[in-house]
């Protein structure tokens, strides 16, 4: 049996308690599980590479990552006695890179831009000037690193050298640590604006037909107390939108904390849109999932399934 069949067999509902049993922080985000396993479920399989998947309880083994596709086109070995769903459940935890966790949770920052800088990869000079805080972040990253430097020859670069005999985990000389206080505390903050900068940026962009006041949207961004970031994608036929979303948010998605939240709903163009955005309110207030929730409706064609953000804002902190 292939994956692509022993998922078609299988119902995301009796996966659910097993990846929460054997995943505990797997219940704060069983909507992320549900939109890979839905897809999954969508998409075709590739090409057999005559490779198998192996599972022998909880663990799983492949000897090689590709993508969706040609996982799916892949046999399935597992004990005769398995029980299919929990074989199935295995697999999805294993195949999202060993479950989500709450970290996973959408960004949309300067993550690409500070992976390129950290590790010494292309970027552009441009992309410094794109975001206002992006230049200072890089120069106060520097210097952390540079103070951290054991070699001489190592300041100014983005790697430490090591030679031999020496500790990598050696804890710095009092003196240093003195010096990077300061400049960690600056660092952290300039990277929150950096970050909320970035994410005020790209919601403007994915909701421009939404969001009337630009300034005023990036300056409550900018200013709005700790939150949380999710998204919601209605992982199904665009018609079936409403049902699925209503369903999603009912059932796995978690009640969140907070003193109110912000959903920004973008559906594509053909989309009844008021049908949607009814049936967000409806599910999200009925359901008591959200704290003083907050709509912005837009449309695009660039968009082929409605997706919501969800911002959660914890006005205690």
């Amino acid at each position: 049996m292939t994956l692509k069949e022993l998922f078609d067999k299988v119902m995301f509902e009796n996966l659910a308690p097993i990846l929460v049993k054997n995943d505990p922080k797997s219940e704060s985000c069983l909507w992320l599980f549900k939109q890979a396993f839905d897809r999954m479920r969508q998409i075709t399989g590739g090409e057999d590479d005559g490779i198998a998947i192996e599972v022998k309880g909880w663990r799983v083994w492949s000897p090689s990552r590709v993508n969706w596709n040609d996982e799916l086109a892949r046999e399935v070995k597992a004990a005769k006695s398995a029980n299919l769903n929990k074989v199935a459940a295995a697999i999805l935890w294993e195949l999202t890179f060993y479950g989500f966790d709450i970290e996973d949770r959408p960004k949309f920052a300067a993550d690409d831009f500070q992976s390129r800088f950290e590790y010494g990869r292309d970027y552009k000079e441009s992309e410094l000037n794109e975001n206002p805080y992006r230049r200072e972040w890089a120069d106060l990253w520097q210097q952390v690193h540079d103070i951290k430097c054991v070699h001489t020859k190592d300041i100014g670069t983005k790697f430490y050298t090591l030679e031999k005999g020496e500790d990598i985990l050696a804890p710095l000389p009092p003196e240093k640590e003195e010096l990077l206080k300061p400049i960690k505390a600056r660092k952290k903050e300039v990277e929150r604006k950096m970050r909320r900068y970035d994410l005020a940026t790209k919601l403007i962009e994915q909701h421009q037909s939404g969001i009337k006041d630009t300034d005023a949207f990036r300056e409550f961004i900018m200013n709005a107390p700790p939150f949380d970031v999710d998204r919601i994608k209605a992982v199904c036929p665009a018609e079936e939108s409403g049902e699925y979303l209503t369903d999603t948010i009912y059932r796995w998605f978690p009640t969140q904390e907070g003193g109110s939240s912000l959903v920004l709903i973008n559906c594509p163009e053909g989309v009844d849109s008021n049908d949607v955005a009814e049936t967000v309110w409806a599910a999200f207030g009925s359901f008591l999932k959200l704290p003083k929730p907050k709509y912005i409706l837009s449309q695009s064609h660039d968009m082929k399934e409605v997706i919501l953000t969800i911002l959660t804002f914890d006005e205690r902190k």
